[in-house]
């Protein structure tokens, strides 16, 4: 893969080259989450900085323009991964390939974006979704990263996402199945907690609570199994169904807990850890298939470079916005272990449901953990 990278930025650099030498119109900018965002100079100052013998490096119009879909607003990690790699992409590919992230549910909610993807892109071409949120798509193996406490802890979640049995295999899913997604790399989204608008001190007090989930049945089926009563509203109207009592509580990570405010109207934040289900970046498989074999290099390369960086962020970026939630009057709540292991017997008939015929690979999981 380096090999043919080093290939297609040398060509990349030629073309700039040869770009120079031609048009004297200013290149169209990049965007600033690519890199860009500096026009490049008028024709006549390009002339004058050539004349004093300086150099003129205008900035090179992108041949292939995608656009990435991403719930959160731009603070979020998730977002800042979705920036990363478009980065990533533009600098890997000289600035011929640019990912346009449309951030805070721009192009839609999840339901949305993921079926824009199944049927070829175009409104949405990548979509940063949570691997939980995939059951209704026909996937089964990525399912299990989101099945109720099959992860014992973040270490334990990385082992498995990056083992070529496991994770990396699992990327493919979404073509062996018909679903019409290609699967990119993965991120981190943190721990799943729950939190509520009237207080809480374990899970035992979300028994008969109207708790938001994901319009996803293996969430939902999640929350039966913990007594809660699940209930599916789009992720853009939780605010305000939190602030009208429409639900009592929800699950989130703190990334997400916290830069949409949610602390406003639901400030008890439960750290039970229920799933520590990981983000996918996912691309339709149909505007993949239109990529040379040398840009779909440069698509998983940069992936991979955004998921390090994700890893690398996730657990300082939580340290923080756990003290400044409680700066904020939030009542973040230790879940006694005792709960998390009743629950995690609760809910080992999930696991069952959304395992039926890939045992082994749920066997796997528990062993690579330990």
């Amino acid at each position: 893969m380096r090999k043919a990278l080093s290939v297609i930025l040398a060509s990349a650099m030629v073309l700039s080259m040869a770009a120079c030498g031609g048009s004297g119109g200013s290149a169209p900018a990049t965007t600033a989450a690519a890199g860009g965002g500096a026009e490049a100079a008028p024709a006549k100052e390009q002339e004058a900085a050539s004349a004093e013998g300086q150099e003129a490096a205008p900035a090179a119009a992108p041949e292939i323009t995608f656009k990435y879909a991403e719930l959160n607003s731009d603070d979020n990690i998730n977002t800042r991964a979705g920036y990363k790699f478009a980065e990533y992409v533009a600098e890997l590919s000289g600035g011929r390939i640019e990912i346009d992230v449309n951030s805070a549910s721009t192009l839609g909610d999840e339901k949305t974006c993921l079926n824009a993807l199944q049927m070829g892109g175009g409104t949405v071409d990548f979509y940063r979704g949570n691997t939980n949120s995939l059951s209704d798509y026909g996937f089964q193996k990525l399912n299990l990263f989101g099945l109720p406490y099959i992860f014992t802890s973040r270490e334990g979640m990385w082992k498995v996402l990056e083992s070529e049995e496991l994770g990396q295999a699992f990327l493919n899913e979404g073509v062996e199945v018909g679903a019409g997604m290609v699967g990119i790399a993965y991120t981190d989204e943190g721990a799943r907690n729950l939190f509520t608008s009237s207080e809480i001190s374990s899970l035992a007090d979300i028994k008969g609570k109207k708790i938001r989930v994901p319009e996803t049945t293996l969430m939902m089926d999640t929350m039966s199994a913990l007594g809660a009563e699940p209930t599916p509203i789009s992720y853009s109207e939780l605010y305000s169904s939190l602030q009208t009592g429409v639900v009592d509580g929800a699950e989130n990570g703190y990334p997400g807990y916290d830069s949409n405010k949610f602390y406003e109207v639901a400030p008890y934040y439960l750290l039970d850890a229920h799933t520590f289900s990981p983000g996918i970046i996912l691309m339709a498989e149909a505007q993949w298939n239109k990529l040379s074999a040398e840009d779909q290099a440069i698509l998983l390369e940069a992936g991979k470079k955004a998921s390090e960086w994700n890893k690398g962020a996730i657990e300082e970026e939580e340290k923080e916005l756990r003290a400044a939630l409680e700066g904020k009057g939030v009542t973040i709540i230790e879940c006694p272990a005792e709960d998390k292991a009743a629950a995690q017997e609760a809910c080992k008939a999930v696991w069952a449901d959304y395992s039926k015929g890939i045992e082994d690979l749920l066997q796997a999981m528990v062993e690579i953990q330990q």
